[in-house]
Formats: structure tokens, sequence, C-alpha cells
């Protein structure tokens, strides 16, 4: 069977298909007798006893590898499988003869209930948490053990109908060929989850995927957007020659990764790493990343029950100044808005939070949440070349505001005797007010950097998540170039750098057309970055 939709990372891979578990799972009897209430109780400790150990452990293992906010989460689902109120409600169900997979269940319920009730939108949130280890624990107890990320031993492409960041952090490194998604796009987040993991992707194929659920082996094209299950051996030699070639300009492109890149006229371009967590530093410096165009900070932020403190953004930020040394590193402020809870935020219920209060805007309203944040970047500014970076901006004042904020943190860090470092102060030009400003914003920014995700959605009014409007979420469109050629001469007036640290900025047929406009540098998934180079070092 073929699956057909959006080519959204490129690569290809053949191998067994993995479906993560979805849904409530059924318990295998509803009642036990009053001789099996305390066998039962203790199987139900035993049960927790082993979900807990077994999330503990992926914890661990994320923490080894420098992923503290993943990690994070899995210490909070250990809190929840071990919460003793969950465990008072599912002994008074097993002492009145209901069996324990069905107790934890209704239990569980009850109390994503009472999450699910509350008025704190984060909080609120955490109702889906209850019942994703309330879920383990009956698996376990039914004796399924974990059918859930931990269980791929072998790599598999991986099925599903989406997949969101935390649960692709759940997987375990190079267990995952691919992904298949029914829903998504290619500036969706899976998508750029499987470019910054260097594995081919298939998104948006719709309903269709139900039908394959039950394949045995999947190969994937994320280059032309295809997924075949149970292929043929026909197929299979076309997919294994197809992997041959892409193997062979791997290997071709090994000596592109520590070059500087420069056209054949001898311009230099910069190209960089984008990155979603401390983490992934030591992998872009080993890709040949010249710095960090975009350094997001949310990774930071989500998915827990308090705000980090600043010495836990310190340090993060820290992290990565030393990883790159004396290269730069792009870090932007936070980028949230009403789709992302914070907790100990009042985020009030938007109809549409992308054109809502979000990014420099929420910043500047909370100065309690923005500056810890500043603090840390210009404590961690001390050990390196960070720069800082300030996000869905639309006028000069926003700017100005953000500046003073800063400087104020500076004032109030060496009044206290703390370290710090100079940091340069940019815009990310994302909508189309930005843009139009260019001029202005440029005599207050010592860099722009074009986040085209944002600036295709804005400019062309089409939502970069709906999978029927993929002619509109391309930045290869008159009205962004135009956008983009805008923003490239205000910088090119005022001397200022000027990057993309959008999707575009990876994608090899815009390479050309944004050096072309005056870009001056390139930041991306970081296994993108050798072929971004030889491109650039054959342009004219």
């Amino acid at each position: 069977m073929k699956l057909t939709g959006i080519g959204a990372s490129e690569g290809v891979a053949v191998g067994p298909a993995f479906v993560p578990a979805t849904g409530r799972p059924e318990p295998e009897r509803e009642r036990i007798t009053e001789g099996e209430v305390e066998p039962e109780l203790q199987r139900f400790h035993a049960a927790v006893e082993t979900v807990a150990g077994r999330l503990g452990q992926t914890a661990e293992r994320l923490r080894a590898s420098g992923s503290e906010d993943e990690a994070d989460i899995f210490d909070a689902h250990v809190e929840l499988v071990e919460d003793p109120e969950l465990a008072s409600g599912v002994e008074e169900r097993v002492r009145d003869l209901q069996s324990p997979e069905a107790a934890v269940l209704a239990a569980g319920e009850e109390f994503a209930a009472e999450f699910a009730a509350m008025d704190d939108e984060y909080l609120a949130a955490r109702a889906d948490d209850v019942r994703d280890v309330t879920q383990q624990i009956s698996a376990e107890l039914m004796g399924r053990g974990t059918s859930d990320f931990e269980a791929l031993q072998t790599p598999s492409v991986v099925l599903a109908k989406s997949l969101a960041p935390s649960e692709t952090a759940r997987i375990p490194k190079g267990r995952a060929l691919g992904f298949v998604t029914a829903e998504g796009s290619r500036t969706s987040h899976v998508s750029i989850m499987a470019r910054s993991m260097g594995i081919p992707a298939v998104v948006g194929v719709g309903p269709s995927l139900e039908e394959a659920l039950d394949a045995k082996t999947v190969a994937i094209d994320g280059n032309e957007g295809l997924a075949v299950t149970d292929p043929d051996a026909q197929t299979l030699a076309e997919f294994e020659r197809m992997s041959g070639e892409l193997a062979d300009e791997r290997a071709a492109l090994d000596e592109y990764r520590h070059v500087e890149a420069r056209t054949s006229e001898g311009r230099r371009i910069e190209v960089a790493a984008n990155l979603g967590s401390a983490s992934e530093a030591e992998d872009a410096l080993a890709w040949g990343a010249e710095g960090v165009g975009l350094f997001r900070t949310e990774f930071l932020f989500m998915e827990r029950d308090m705000l980090p403190s600043e010495d836990e953004q310190y340090e993060a930020y820290s992290a990565v100044a030393r990883a790159f040394g004396e290269k730069p590193v792009i870090v932007r402020t936070l980028d949230v808005g009403g789709d992302k809870d914070l907790p100990g935020v009042d985020q009030p219920h938007e109809e549409n939070p992308f054109l809502g209060w979000r990014g420099i805007r929420m910043s500047l309203d909370t100065p309690d949440l923005f500056k810890p944040q500043l603090r840390a970047i210009l404590r961690a500014a001390a050990h390196g070349n960070l720069k800082v970076m300030f996000p869905m901006v639309v006028d000069v004042e926003e700017l100005k505001a953000a500046k003073a904020l800063l400087e104020e943190s500076r004032a109030e860090l060496e009044a206290e005797g703390a370290e710090t470092g100079e940091v340069e102060t940019g815009v990310m030009i994302e909508t189309p007010a930005a843009a139009v400003c260019a001029d202005e914003l440029a005599q207050e920014s010592a860099f722009f950097s074009i986040g085209t995700n944002d600036l295709v959605q804005y400019t062309l009014a089409a939502d970069r998540g709906n999978e029927r409007l993929g002619r509109l979420q391309s930045a290869d469109h008159p009205a962004v170039l135009a956008l983009i050629r805008r923003i490239c001469e205000a910088a090119g007036a005022a001397g200022i750098q000027v990057g993309v640290c959008g999707e575009a900025a990876g994608e090899p047929s815009m390479i050309p057309k944004l050096v072309g406009l005056g870009v001056t540098e390139l930041s991306m998934g970081a296994p993108s970055i050798p072929r971004a180079k030889k491109i650039v070092s054959e342009l004219r």
C-alpha cells in the first residue's frame, strides 16, 4: 500500500513498522473475589514500582545525554505514578472487589478529571499526563508491560496520527528510522524534529494511515513524500538503490562539514545550526555548525510544574556558550503564547493564539518572567559569544523596551557583583510589520534573523499547520521574497548581519535565492549543514 503525503525530512529508510500505543486499554477483567484482595494489592504496588523504575531510567538516560528538559518530563511522571492520592483511590476500589487494572483506570480518570477542572491551564493539561501513567500501570498489571516508545528496541519506522516533541523524546537514540504521520506539515514540530534527528519523514498522509497500521515493514522516501507498506521485492530493490546513492552523496558531503562557506567569488556566508535544547550542541558542531543561528529557549519552560530558575537557565545557556567558544550563539528569548501553557503565568484563552499574546508581547508584560531570562543570558555571555534575539517584534518601540529591560538587568547584576558578558541585540523578523519597518529597526539592532516559517504564515494568511494550504506554505512566493529583499536592503544599508533561521534556510532550492537577495547567514537543522555549504560554495 502506498501512502502519499508531504516530504518533510529528506532521506530513505526501510524497516519494521512501530505503532505507539494509543487510546485507553480495556481491562481483561472487572471484578475479583474477597480472597484475591491482598495478592492483587501486592501486584498493584509491584506494577507501580516497575513503571516508576522504567520512567526513572528514561529520565536518567536523557539527563546523562544532556537533555535536562526532557528528563524533567519523566521525573514528573514518576511523581504521578507514586502519588499517594492515586494509590489510595486504587486501594479503596480493590478492597471493594474491583480488579486492580480496572481500579487504576477508574481512579486515574477521576484524578485526571480533578486536574482538567482546574482554572490554571497548565495544571488542567496535566490530566493527559495522569491518563498516560495510569494506562502504563494498567498495562503492566495485564502483563503487557510498556507498549509505548520505551518499548522500541529495534530500529523502526514510526507510524502515528501525530507526534509531539515530548513523545519523540521518549525514543531511544538511533531507534527511529523515520516518521510517517497522518497529520502535520513541513513546518510542524514533527517535521522539524525529524530534520534535527537526520531521519526521513512523511507527514500529512491523512486517514489512509489507519489502513497501514497492521503493516510489518515500511519503506519511506522523505524526498518524495511517499511511504510503502509491506513493499514487494522490486520496491525493496529500488529503495536499496536510493539508499546507496544517498550514502554516497553523504560521504561526498563530508568534506564540506568543517570548511568555511564561501561563494565561488569569495563572499562569506555563515552556516549555523538551529538548536532546540542544550543537548544538541555537540552534534551540531560535529556537523560543521559555524555558530547557532537560533537557540530556542522554550524547552526549559515546557512540560513542568514551575518556571525554570535563573540559575537553571544560566546553566543551559552557558553550556552552549562554552561548547561553541568564539562562535556566535543567538539565543531567542521565550517565544510562547496561548498555544503552549506556562506554569504560574495567567494566559487567557485565545481564539487565535498565533495572533495573540505571545513572544515579546508576553515578555514585556511579565517582567518577572522576562528579567530572569535576560539575567541568565547576560551571565552566560561571560563564557562565550552570546547574542540575544527578541521574537514577534512589530515595531521599534517594542525593541527599545526590551533593550531597556536588558540594560536594567545588567545594572542589577553589576550591583550584585555578578560576572556578565557583552551581548549584541537583534530582532527576529517574522511579522510583515517588522519587515515593513526594517529600516527603522535596523538602527536599533546589531543583526536581523528572518523567521521564514511565521513570515510566510502571516504574509500569506495561511496557517502553517493546515495541510490543505501546502501551496501557501513556502517562502518561495513573490510576496515573501519581496519582503526578504526589503529586509536585506535595510540590513545592508545599516551594515548589520541578516540571517535566516526558518526552514527555508536549509532548503536546497531556496539557498541560492536567499543568498542572492543579500542574506549573510543561514541557520538550519544540523544534518543539512554540509549540503548547504556545498551549495554556497558553488554559487556565483
